[in-house]
């Protein structure tokens, strides 16, 4: 889709910005409800997108939130919990929990 494709690569072209990948990955975990997204946003580098997001910005915590989010999302179709494994996604995830274990909205994303 679009804009599927239009958030993934504003994420690839700005890693830096915290704000570009904090929207990101709401934007993909809002999108990934909805499961023809779920395997476009995967087929798209979104995966990717929001493990590089999440380790780019380790101390951000609503990039952890919204990222944690997108991943829960996603891996709710099982080729995606495949990809989100072997990209780091589990990785990404634990030290989210690590890094942010005072943050509520971390710990329950």
């Amino acid at each position: 889709g679009g804009g599927i494709d239009a958030v993934i690569a504003a994420m690839q072209t700005h890693t830096l910005i915290g704000g570009v990948q904090d929207f990101g990955c709401q934007a993909l975990s809002s999108l990934s409800d909805n499961d023809n997204n779920k395997v476009t946003i995967a087929a798209g580098g979104g995966i990717d997108a929001v493990v590089t997001a999440m380790q780019t910005h380790a101390s951000n915590a609503d990039v952890q939130i919204n990222g944690c989010s997108a991943l829960r999302n996603l891996a709710y179709n099982d080729n995606n919990q495949m990809a989100i494994a072997a990209g780091g996604g589990i990785n990404a995830v634990i030290t989210a929990m690590q890094t942010h274990a005072s943050s509520a909205g971390v710990q329950s994303s």
